[in-house]
């Protein structure tokens, strides 16, 4: 038994409403033992401000009162309600769920060469001018966080001229970038987008929406059922997510933190060893040296956060916390400037970069 392909009802009855760019892997926080809003706590009572949060698919908060109560009591309609409220932010057409966001992308690109009877993928942004070999490709599969609008435009119009489905994989970027998704920052629109966890807070699932004949056509066998607890947290967050602004807020805290994290690199004159680039709803530390990231780590660490990578701001962020954080820059970036220095008159300078634009 699998998952129900869910499709929109007549308008009239529809509900209303750099290695760290890639998904970041879940993980596990040693010595956890509660965890609520954007704050953990350890077995001695210690807490932390998580900046992690669950590789950012916890997007409300960890614990958030409305997911937590939707799971307590499971309504009988979940599958449904998760369905249309995915519908109402993604303006698709259909939707269908899976045990994982892994099972995914791999049945959406199944569906497609079943419906166009082509075989090749184009996995990343294509480059500018003619492609080749375009006879035979059935899918351009794009991760859309942080890609420039101009490229993602590009890519729709190379698959609307070769006839091969756009294929956007947001399990990351929605609905963190924009409430309506890379569709609403941008104004592409995929045939097909791929969603994880962080329509369900954090909890496993996976889901395909879009068009109806790409969705119908998915192969049962491809999709093991998502959990009962999965589709409850996911109708919840949905439903939070049509109602409050959570992405605009997402992108004003980050866009202060990036702004003033700027300011003290230009200070510093760190621009050679470090930056904070990336969406402003998912800042992502860039270093010159593995050994400026390590030393990043531990004062993190030592200061009371919890960072692996970017910076997952949540719902649960505000004000205090960025400002915490930013603090906490202001004695980290010259410690990584001075280190940065010191190693540059030892060894080898640290190349440098040029951030992604």
């Amino acid at each position: 038994m699998v998952s129900a392909i869910l499709t929109k009802r007549p308008q009239s009855a529809a509900m209303g409403h750099a290695a760290f760019i890639a998904e970041p892997p879940r993980r596990a926080q040693p010595g956890r033992v509660r965890a609520l809003g954007c704050r953990v706590w350890d077995a001695s009572g210690e807490a932390r401000i998580d900046f992690d949060m669950g590789g950012g698919a916890v997007l409300l908060g960890h614990a958030h009162l409305l997911v937590e109560a939707a799971v307590a009591d499971i309504a009988p309609d979940v599958e449904q309600a998760a369905a249309y409220g995915l519908m109402g932010l993604s303006d698709a057409e259909a939707v269908r769920f899976t045990a994982e966001e892994s099972q995914a992308l791999p049945a959406a690109i199944g569906a497609v060469r079943k419906v166009t009877g082509r075989r090749r993928v184009l996995a990343c942004l294509p480059a500018p001018g003619p492609v080749a070999e375009t006879d035979d490709l059935a899918a351009i599969v794009i991760d859309p966080l942080g890609a420039e609008p101009q490229h993602l435009a590009a890519a729709r119009e190379l698959a609307d001229a070769t006839g091969a489905a756009l294929i956007f994989d947001e399990g990351v970027s929605a609905f963190r970038v924009h409430e309506h998704g890379t569709r609403g920052l941008t104004g592409v629109v995929p045939d097909l987008a791929i969603h994880g966890s962080a329509i369900a807070n954090g909890r496993p699932i996976g889901a395909i929406a879009g068009q109806a004949s790409l969705v119908e056509a998915l192969d049962e066998h491809d999709l093991a059922p998502a959990r009962a607890d999965s589709l409850a947290a996911a109708a919840a967050t949905l439903h939070v997510l049509a109602e409050y602004p959570v992405a605009p807020q997402l992108r004003v805290l980050g866009a202060e933190l990036q702004a003033e994290v700027g300011r003290l690199i230009e200070v510093a004159s760190a621009e050679r060893f470090f930056v904070l680039d990336g969406d402003p709803t998912l800042p992502v530390p860039l270093f010159a040296a593995p050994q400026l990231e390590g030393l990043w780590l531990r004062e993190m660490a030592a200061r009371g956060f919890i960072v692996v990578g970017p910076h997952a701001i949540s719902a649960a962020h505000g004000e205090p916390e960025v400002a915490r954080l930013i603090e906490a820059y202001a004695a980290i970036i010259p410690a990584m400037t001075a280190k940065g220095l010191l190693e540059s008159l030892l060894r080898r300078p640290p190349q440098p970069f040029t951030a992604r634009a």
